[in-house]
């Protein structure tokens, strides 16, 4: 071996390490370094030991929270609660729920992010109404004839100005 890491160089390496993310090289110099220095040998044993009881920490409460199915009731009052129809007493118990249950408040936090979701599409969606000029358009044309009315008056202008202009154009010619 050519090169030699310190201890800072394996200290920022530790977390790809242990993850066996680092390259075979990099990874063999890794391994030069800690057979030399205990201090590094002793903090890389200690991190996989907080990383696999943290794993298995992890694990069993995920088979405690599957094993622990929510109440086909809480989830059927879940969204009266949100939007505050309950009576006092289903009130209570949706809050114990969520209060003892990780699972039914993350599902409580799921049906708030909906309402929000929903909430913020239909305001936009009201204010996108008030831009919609093809239904203004429309409610103008319902409401009266000011389109026909304006268009026909238009046209016998039109047609009053071009018969002047051909008299006018006869006149001139033979005169």
């Amino acid at each position: 071996m050519n090169k030699e890491l310190t201890c800072n160089q394996v200290s920022a390496l530790i977390n790809f390490y242990i993850e066996n993310k680092l390259n075979p090289r990099l990874r063999e110099y890794v391994d030069h370094h800690i057979a030399k220095c205990p201090a590094c040998k002793k903090k890389i044993e200690e991190l996989q030991k907080i990383l696999s009881a943290y794993k298995t920490k992890n694990n069993s409460t995920e088979n405690i929270q599957q094993e622990s199915s929510l109440q086909p009731e809480f989830i059927g009052k879940l969204s009266a609660y949100v939007d505050n129809e309950l009576d006092s007493n289903d009130n209570i118990k949706i809050k114990k729920m969520t209060i003892s249950n990780p699972s039914a408040r993350k599902e409580l936090e799921t049906m708030y992010k909906f309402k929000k979701v929903m909430h913020s599409a239909y305001e936009k969606t009201k204010n996108d109404t008030r831009f919609d000029y093809s239904k203004n358009i429309m409610t103008k044309m319902q409401n009266g004839n000011e389109y026909t009315t304006t268009y026909f008056y238009k046209l016998i202008v039109i047609f009053v100005i071009l018969v002047t202009a051909i008299i006018c154009g006869f006149i001139y010619l033979y005169l």
